[in-house]
């Protein structure tokens, strides 16, 4: 009986449950050939947050990746896993890069 609690205790630590909070898309060029993307997150312990600094990365990650291009199409997603008391938020931003 004990093997199945902690099998059970274990299982539910590491599952998580994913929510997707918000979407936002700019108008799809017509050239879209080179696809780029770039990722960043935060963890929280019980939700409790006093920054927002994780999304700059995000952002930084585009440009850096499209230096003396024009940024278009850009979809960003911003989504949080849950686990038991850990919460990690995840911004995910991809847009197609045309050179200038």
């Amino acid at each position: 009986m004990s093997r199945f609690l902690i099998a059970l205790v274990t299982l539910v630590t590491l599952s998580g449950c994913v929510s997707l909070n918000s979407v936002s898309l700019t108008q799809v060029p017509n050239d879209r050939e080179n696809l780029i993307s770039s990722t960043a997150h935060d963890w929280l312990f019980l939700g409790f947050t006093s920054q927002n600094d994780f999304v700059d990365e995000a952002v930084n990650g585009l440009k850096d990746q499209c230096k003396g291009g024009k940024l278009t199409g850009i979809l960003t997603k911003h989504q949080t896993t849950a686990y038991v008391l850990v919460f990690k938020r995840e911004i995910i931003a991809s847009g197609y890069c045309s050179k200038a």
